[in-house]
């Protein structure tokens, strides 16, 4: 098997879910063998925000041949990452680089996990929610849309309304009662 492992390990995160990483070459003559390509071995040590997995599933991608860098696609927003990498030939892996930490940005949160509407009077009605399953950062607001929809099923104009990320409930009043609405 090789007998050392490549060096000057580099991560450069491109996006939320994206990081290309970089490694020197190990010396031909220590790859014992015949040079096969470069394992990067991967996984998500912790979510940085409040809900973190304790299963932890190491991810291996292969790069044949000499390439000396490669893409790690579908990478979790919001999350702490480590990563080492390993020369291979027709034996099988040589030793790990030193492990090598990185951190992904915040990406855009999925939609609330419920949208429900409750104690509906003549002109207003309670709106609750719950907070996204995938947060994929620090929550700042909740942004509420609606719009009258008319007889013809015409849409009237756009309400927007910003609501603290703390809060899971809105009540909506002055609303008028033979009119239906849209909300988002």
């Amino acid at each position: 098997v090789p007998m050392v492992a490549p060096g000057n390990v580099q991560v450069h995160v491109i996006n939320s879910t994206l990081a290309k990483v970089h490694w020197d070459p190990v010396p031909l003559k220590t790859v014992r063998g015949h040079l096969q390509g470069y394992k990067v071995y991967y996984w998500k040590v912790q979510s940085l925000s409040r809900r973190s997995r304790r299963h932890v599933e190491k991810k291996i991608l292969t790069f044949r041949g000499n390439k000396t860098f490669g893409m790690l696609p579908g990478l979790e927003p919001y999350s702490s990452y480590k990563l080492n990498v390993r020369v291979v030939n027709g034996k099988g892996e040589g030793p790990a680089s030193p492990d090598k930490v990185f951190k992904t940005p915040e990406g855009v949160p999925s939609s609330p996990s419920f949208l429900k509407i409750t104690n509906p009077t003549l002109d207003s009605l309670t709106l609750e929610w719950g907070s996204p399953t995938h947060p994929n950062g620090v929550l700042t607001s909740y942004i509420l849309k609606f719009q009258p929809i008319n007889n013809t099923h015409e849409l009237g104009p756009l309400v927007e309304i910003r609501i603290p990320a703390n809060e899971s409930s809105l009540i909506l009043k002055n609303l008028n009662y033979s009119t239906r609405y849209k909300f988002y």
